[in-house]
Formats: structure tokens, C-alpha cells, sequence
């Protein structure tokens, strides 16, 4: 883990500073995944990590989120020999007018997104993916921001994976001297406030 948290740090997918998210909530970090796939190793190694920890062959497809999920559930689809399909942000106005692009009637789903957050957009899919007729059993994120996103998501009554927290990559840097000490604690205060 530390490699990769480390890696995703020096490609600048990982920044320390103020931003806002689309929730509107200001954050003391970013995480933005979209960059991965410009860097096939590094990709190719977190997809292996989520193989060894997850057994990600019982589920009959594949379902990404538009847009950033896409990518990651093309990557591992094909890693896996996976049928791969993704959830639209908002039904077509034309053709066919679906949500789910591919076929998931009656099939057992796992959807993935590189980051959550509070878990709206696995929601979101969830919702999508049973419209059309299938069952979404689990969700696989790359990060947990741990903003709620875990809860809700059970609520829902699917299994949750994550291949890491925010917490541990953040505890990664810090113990390899990456950030410094007023940053990380900022970082910990912020999310130790989700904690119910």
C-alpha cells in the first residue's frame, strides 16, 4: 500500500490544500483518480491488490459510473474476463433511453467507482441497476473518503469494498515523511468529523 499511496501522491492525484467538493464541503485534500489510467503499471497494480483481497468472479458483471468509474471497470472487466457496463448521470433522451448501458436483466452486479465519498453515486446505480431488471449485490471502490459512504451503502444492503481509506493513505504519507505534521493532523481532525 504505501508504494501506490506514495505513487498516487507524485503523479498529483492526491493533493493537500483547500478544495471544494461537488457536495460543497471544503476539504483539506483531494483525490482525483482520473489520471490513473495514463499510468497502465500502477493501474495494473491496484487492480491486482482488489483481485488478491476480493473475490470479484462471483459477481456476473461488471457496472461503472460514469464517468470516472468507467475506466476502472474497463480495466478490470477485461482483467477478469468480466462482462463490463456502466450507469449513464442521466437517461438518454433518445435511442434507447436507457440507464445501463449493456445487458443486466436478471444479472448479478458489482459496481465500482474510483472514489467515494458519500456513497450517493453507488446509490445512484443501485437504483439504476435494478430498474433494468438486475440484481446490484456489492460496490468496489479504489478510495473511501469515509464520509458516509460505507453506511449508506450498507443501508442498502450491499457489501462494501474498499481498497483503502482515506485514514490509511494519509497515515502512509505521513509515515514516509511526505506530508508534514500540521497538514496530516488537519487531514485526521477533518475526517475524524464523519465519525458518528
Amino acid at each position: 500500500m504505501s508504494d501506490i499511496a506514495i505513487e498516487l501522491l507524485k503523479k498529483g492525484m492526491i493533493k493537500i490544500g483547500k478544495f471544494k467538493l461537488s457536495s460543497g464541503l471544503e476539504s483539506p485534500f483531494y483525490i482525483d483518480l482520473r489520471m490513473l489510467y495514463s499510468y497502465p503499471e500502477l493501474t495494473e497494480a491496484i487492480i491486482n491488490e482488489i483481485l488478491q483481497r476480493y473475490d470479484i468472479l462471483r459477481y456476473d458483471c461488471i457496472v461503472g459510473i460514469a464517468t470516472a468509474g468507467i475506466a476502472f471497470a474497463s480495466f478490470l472487466a477485461c482483467k477478469v474476463r468480466k462482462p463490463m457496463l456502466y450507469v449513464r448521470i442521466e437517461r438518454k433522451e433518445h435511442g434507447t433511453k436507457v440507464l445501463v448501458e449493456g445487458v443486466v436483466y436478471n444479472k448479478t452486479c458489482i459496481i465500482v467507482d474510483d472514489v467515494a465519498t458519500t456513497g450517493s453515486s453507488i446509490e445512484y446505480a443501485y437504483r439504476s441497476i435494478k430498474e433494468e431488471g438486475g440484481y446490484p449485490l456489492a460496490a468496489l471502490v479504489i478510495v473511501d473518503r469515509e464520509q458516509g459512504a460505507r453506511q449508506r451503502i450498507e443501508k442498502l444492503g450491499l457489501k462494501f469494498y474498499r481498497l483503502y481509506t482515506a485514514q490509511e493513505i494519509f497515515n502512509e504519507l505521513y509515515k514516509n515523511g511526505l506530508i508534514d505534521s500540521e497538514s496530516f493532523k488537519n487531514i485526521i481532525q477533518y475526517l475524524k468529523s464523519f465519525y458518528n
